[in-house]
């Protein structure tokens, strides 16, 4: 890097040298040349195996060069009399460029320095006018974007005390022209006045902006998407580590640490590639898209693995390496910068700690099995605690679980240097066995053992076949994190189920409560993704043999391994049952329940199943699909209870004196209610809150008055919409008269009118008035429908549903979309089109998933009427860009498609339609 920055200096000092008098304004050609040129030597060397920090240096000499170079032409050609050595001004580097490491479209931030002789009531004299005009056009000439503040020592004072933000970036500060004391003289008294005696209140700033910036930016290392700056394990928290150690003990660098043992050699090493690694990702991602991002979008990813060395020809392939080694890299810094923070007591005691420390008597020490608790932390008697007795390596989990304490700093840092004593001597140990399922058993407080197990690299070590899921990317649209993670995620989900955190999932507390055998139930969600480490189509099955393997390794009963099995095996069953068929059909349930075999494996894989899915995204899973789900389990449990006569009644009975109270100041009859709720099936009462009902009743309502008031009105129908700006979508009911192809003339409506539909309910009556709720946003935005928009869809509706003839829609002229799914090298969702026949005994259930577009359940729909194919009930699901759909179906005189041949074409002309739509 030094003989680059000579090379840079040297180049400059032969191209930036203006005659006398000359204004670099009116000559700006030397310098577009020298900021051209360096630029292309500056993406060769990137593109030549540069190091990201190397790059970003150099990209920082390069400007220091400009800058000075102005600033010399600007004050040789200025008529006021001042010299260079005179100048009672600065030019000073703040932020990233006071690091001295700037990206290649990273901002660059300068601060014209004063000692106060250059300000005037608040108004800049002409020379320091003169100068910043003249620095500051020429720059924004050359398309370089500036951000500048002008300030003398007592405002940087000012600013410092103000703002965390401006104090940091005035840490970062860097001398780059003008006179080098004033420099000296603002950090001196920048350190005297707004560091010495608030470095506590400082640090808490900077942790509470880290806690905030986490949150935003998923709290998860191995995010699909990364931020490489904002998120967890990104530049920023390696910097926040850097400037808050600095601050309370003086450290500077990395080195530092390394000097005074605070990390070991490989730490720093590790700490060091990590962060390189992540500017050289943030530089290709510059450079890819010309301008400034931080996300590490799925669409960029190809390329920007491609340029980095990644040259698999397959992109999925290729993405899994690069994000695999992106991931390892982020994970290094967020666990070694948060060691690092608790060994130099960065972070504060936590709260709950601090009480129960004065509970129990202070400080007083406790000591257990070659280890001491102090302060709500352990840590070892001896370095040799896990040499002399390598079972303690999974018992000071266990006494970390039951004493609720964290490990020390250093007890952590010896057992990740140890964990090679996990041999296969020590996977096979029963005592260890044991000491591992007491941990799994211990319900709602299992979740951060793993995690911690997980980040010293010690619970891979222990289980290969999680090992082999660490960083391992998903490529299935739906999923936010990687193999680990989710996994990890799942069972912190299942702790809070017990703990009872998420208030709207209560109930499974209870049910959680009643397992004999937890560890069941959390080895199973530990391993129920181990397939994904094998290549295969079928995760679940794979999945379940590898547990078989661990079965036996951890010498489980029979009992054990056969619920293991059966629960990996077929966790997805439930909720594909749950989401995708008729659960008020008995012959559902009757199958469910044969299937599902006993009341402990339904419990088990009722609560694995909310654990998976709510661990699985951020909005995967809610309360009305929570609903089917605890509906199913109920009916399956009395099923195998022997009760074959499963009803709804009390619940319709629980919910009718609830609505009608809600409807006392309306104008609803008692008749109307009574005959809402005789007219229904029980899946809708289970679907809807007793406000929804309510909001129904005076949609049929209004709907009646039309056809009692208006004969010429008869088709018109009944439309409401409410706003869910907390949910993020518009849910538009409408109430009118069912009809064949009523469906697909609702759905093409919305289409033609900007709306994406992410889920739906449909519901007719026994009298034949159809209830359809859909949920929808506006498919330009993503956003909620504006008012014009849901009045445009109101007129259109109302047309379209009074028209005799046939609604047809121009798939030509539908609107552009926004939506989630993004897809990588032309890579695109697969159709998938099953029909069973198995689900009932009346109708065809056609399974659908598709790439979701605007139009498409328009398209499923009308195809199936041209089919000749009548829905009669359809389960409709949006989400991460794909729609999950089921049509209950009838071919003809109310027959089920039971020809091969039917069904091949069928779902011929349904993946044509699907792909024309896609291609339009």
């Amino acid at each position: 890097m030094a003989d680059w920055a000579q090379e840079i200096i040297s180049r400059a000092e032969a191209q930036l040298v203006l005659p006398a008098g000359q204004l670099p304004a009116g000559k700006l050609g030397p310098f577009k040349r020298f900021l051209k040129d360096e630029t292309v030597r500056l993406r060769k060397l990137h593109r030549g195996g540069g190091l990201g920090r190397e790059v970003c240096r150099a990209r920082a000499a390069v400007i220091d060069e400009l800058l000075r170079h102005l600033l010399n032409a600007v004050l040789a050609a200025t008529s006021l009399p001042v010299t260079r050595e005179e100048l009672p001004l600065a030019l000073v580097a703040t932020g990233g460029y006071g690091r001295g490491e700037l990206n290649p479209q990273s901002d660059i931030d300068i601060m014209f320095l004063h000692d106060g002789s250059m300000m005037s009531r608040g108004k800049p004299t002409p020379l320091l006018s003169e100068l910043s005009d003249g620095l500051l056009y020429p720059l924004w000439d050359l398309g370089l974007k500036i951000g500048h503040a002008v300030r003398g020592i007592n405002d940087c004072v000012a600013v410092a005390n103000e703002d965390v933000q401006s104090k940091t970036s005035l840490f970062e500060a860097r001398h780059v022209a003008g006179l080098p004391g004033i420099f000296e003289q603002m950090v001196t008294t920048v350190r005297a006045k707004c560091v010495r005696g608030r470095e506590e209140q400082y640090i808490a700033a900077r942790l509470e902006d880290q806690d905030t910036r986490r949150k935003k930016f998923g709290n998860a290392v191995t995010m699909q998407e990364p931020n490489i700056k904002n998120g967890v394990g990104g530049l920023r928290d390696y910097q926040n580590l850097i400037w808050m150690m600095a601050c309370k003990h003086g450290y500077r660098t990395v080195a530092d640490l390394e000097t005074e043992k605070i990390v070991t050699p490989a730490e720093a090493e590790q700490l060091e590639a990590a962060y390189s690694f992540l500017l050289r990702s943030r530089n290709e991602l510059h450079y890819q898209l010309d301008r400034p991002m931080d996300v590490l979008s799925k669409a960029v990813q190809p390329k920007v693995a491609w340029q980095l060395g990644y040259t698999n020809r397959s992109p999925a392939k290729r993405i899994e390496a690069f994000l695999g080694d992106y991931y390892r890299h982020a994970r290094n810094i967020n666990l070694i910068t948060r060691a690092v923070e608790r060994r130099l007591a960065l972070t504060p005691e936590p709260a709950w700690r601090q009480a129960l420390t004065r509970l129990v008597g202070g400080g007083a020490e406790q000591e257990i099995d070659g280890f001491k608790i102090v302060n709500g932390e352990i840590n070892f008697l001896s370095r040799r605690v896990f040499r002399d007795q390598p079972r303690r390596l999974m018992r000071v989990f266990l006494l970390t679980q039951r004493h609720g304490v964290t490990l020390h700093p250093d007890l952590a840092q010896l057992l990740r240097q140890q964990v090679y004593l996990v041999d296969r001597d020590f996977r096979e140990d029963a005592h260890v066995h044991e000491t591992f399922l007491e941990i799994l058993n211990q319900r709602g407080n299992v979740g951060r053992i793993l995690r911690r197990m997980h980040e010293l690299d010690f619970l891979g070590k222990f289980l290969p076949e999680f090992g082999r899921l660490t960083c391992l990317v998903q490529h299935e649209f739906y999923h936010q994190y990687t193999v680990d993670e989710h996994t990890l995620v799942c069972i912190e989900k299942l702790d809070a189920l017990f703990e009872e955190q998420i208030h709207e999932y209560r109930q499974y507390h209870d049910l959680f409560e009643l397992l004999e055998r937890p560890f069941v139930l959390y080895l199973a969600l530990l391993l129920h993704d181990a397939g994904k480490g094998i290549e295969t189509d079928r995760h679940e099955r794979e999945g379940a043999r590898v547990a078989e393997h661990v079965a036996a390794r951890l010498k489980l009963d029979d009992a054990a391994t056969e619920a293991l099995h059966f629960i990996i095996r077929h966790h997805l069953a439930m909720v594909q049952i749950a989401q995708r068929r008729d659960l008020e059909d008995p012959e559902v349930i009757e199958q469910f329940a044969a299937f599902i075999q006993s009341r402990e494996q339904l419990a088990m894989l009722t609560l694995h199943t909310v654990a998976d899915s709510l661990g699985t995204s951020r909005d995967l899973w809610n309360g009305f699909k929570d609903a089917s789900h605890w509906s199913l389990f109920l009916k399956a449990q009395a099923r195998l209870a022997g009760d074959h006569t499963v009803t709804d009644t009390n619940h319709r009975d629980e919910l009718e004196p609830q609505v009608t109270k809600l409807l006392d100041s309306t104008d609803a009859e008692p008749a109307e209610i009574a005959a809402h709720f005789d007219n229904l099936p029980p899946r809708y009462f289970h679907a809807h809150t007793p406000n929804d009902i309510a909001a129904d009743i005076q949609l049929v309502h209004k709907f009646l008055k039309l056809q009692v008031l208006h004969a010429n009105r008869m088709l018109t129908p009944a439309i409401g919409w409410q706003r869910q700006p907390d949910r993020g979508y518009a849910i538009l009911s409408l109430c009118t008269w069912d009809r064949p192809g009523l469906f697909s003339r609702i759905t093409g409506v919305l289409a033609e009118c900007g709306l994406n539909i992410l889920g739906a309910q449909i519901f007719t009556r026994e009298d034949s008035i159809a209830l359809d709720r859909f949920l929808v946003v506006d498919a330009r935005t993503g956003q909620l429908p504006r008012k014009p928009q849901r009045e445009d869809c109101n007129e259109k509706l109302t047309q379209a549903l009074a028209a005799l003839e046939d609604f047809e829609l121009d798939l030509q002229r539908l609107p552009p979309d926004t939506l989630d799914y993004q897809a990588i090298a032309g890579e695109r969702i697969p159709t998938k089109i099953e029909f069973d026949n198995r689900a009932s005994s009346e109708f065809t259930v056609i399974d659908l998933e598709a790439e979701d577009h605007v139009g498409l359940l328009y398209v499923v729909s009308y195809t199936l009427a041209e089919l000749g194919l009548d829905i009669r009930l359809a389960k409709i699901e949006t989400g991460k860009g794909a729609a999950t759909d089921s049509f209950y179906v009838t071919d003809g005189e109310i027959t089920k498609i039971v020809r091969e041949t039917r069904q091949q074409k069928i779902a011929a002309t349904l993946r044509l339609a699907i792909d024309s739509l896609h291609a339009a």
